[in-house]
């Protein structure tokens, strides 16, 4: 087994963790900070008729309607700074690799779980870098994520690309490997309280794909994901977010704000599940593999189960 220990970290001080606090706030509540951004400036032209809140407001919205060009792959120097080992201290981080990627092979991460907020994935920027030079992974999100204002161009500087069957294909052909969090929106609504949930096994799409691209599938889990924010119960917010393929949950943090709870976050890369390329997989093969997937990430779990997760795995 090859071991990422070289890159576990723990706090690396008081200044270290408030930057860390402070900066993976404003990223994960941008939104609120954009809500409420917007009732002020509504307020400052309606009410004051505030010309410099119209200016703001328009360069916003400017912002959110440029095209979105696709940056280079990921990892980059950005994605290998201070800023992200500061972050992966601020939790306490562990990497673990089961077998080594081979040079000149491609790879789909199919990574679990999305939790309220993907911070492992988040975090995990430059750490395949640690453990490969020879791979780049470029990760995914939700596209509308890719026009937010200002919060857009956080993600264009970490190489991430849109979340959609295209983009994960111009990673590949690129030479790149594709990091998916395939169970997505779903998993946001999961109730992992007594257990630990996945959506996984209705999702056959990324299978497809790699099969097509032949692109071998690296099970990827990352215990303590779901530790991170807490959430507020709404029936109605679920419906919305997967009627239009968008997040729609109030969730928090420390003393109630979207500062992540410290929580120490394992992330497990494991044996890479190879498929044999072809341009049109049969229902039977993408079914088979999809299967393998499913039973190497329940492995995977128990195996790697660190001794303060005592939660079971259940794979929907």
């Amino acid at each position: 087994m090859a071991s990422g220990g070289d890159i576990a970290q723990g706090s690396r001080g008081l200044a270290s963790d408030a930057f860390a606090a402070v900066t993976l706030g404003l990223i994960a509540g941008w939104y609120y900070i954009l809500v409420g951004l917007f009732f002020v400036l509504a307020y400052a032209i309606l009410v004051r008729g505030s010309a410099t809140a119209a200016v703001v407001l328009g360069v916003l919205v400017a912002d959110a309607l440029m095209p979105y060009k696709p940056p280079p792959l990921a990892p980059n120097a950005f994605g290998r700074s201070w800023v992200f080992e500061s972050w992966r201290a601020y939790f306490g981080w562990e990497t673990v690799q089961e077998a080594a990627l081979v040079p000149g092979e491609r790879y789909l991460l199919a990574e679990f779980p999305h939790a309220l907020y993907p911070v492992g994935q988040l975090l995990s920027y430059g750490v395949i870098d640690h453990l490969s030079r020879t791979h780049k992974v470029s990760g995914v999100v939700a596209t509308v994520l890719l026009h937010t204002p200002v919060l857009r161009h956080f993600y264009y500087a970490t190489g991430t690309r849109a979340a959609d069957a295209k983009s994960v294909q111009r990673i590949l052909k690129e030479g790149g490997n594709a990091a998916v969090v395939v169970g997505g929106i779903a998993e946001m609504f999961m109730d992992t309280s007594d257990a630990e949930r996945i959506y996984l096994k209705r999702r056959a799409g990324f299978v497809k794909l790699a099969i097509r691209e032949g692109a071998h599938i690296v099970p990827v889990f990352f215990f303590g994901n779901t530790k991170t924010m807490a959430k507020l119960n709404s029936p109605i917010l679920r419906a919305i977010s997967r009627r239009v393929k968008m997040s729609f949950v109030i969730f928090y943090g420390r003393c109630g704000t979207p500062i992540p709870f410290r929580h120490p976050i394992k992330m497990v890369l494991g044996s890479p599940i190879r498929v044999t390329q072809a341009a049109e997989p049969s229902a039977e093969e993408v079914e088979e593999t999809l299967a393998r997937v499913v039973d190497a990430m329940a492995k995977l779990y128990e195996k790697h189960r660190p001794a303060w997760e005592t939660r079971p795995l259940v794979i929907e």
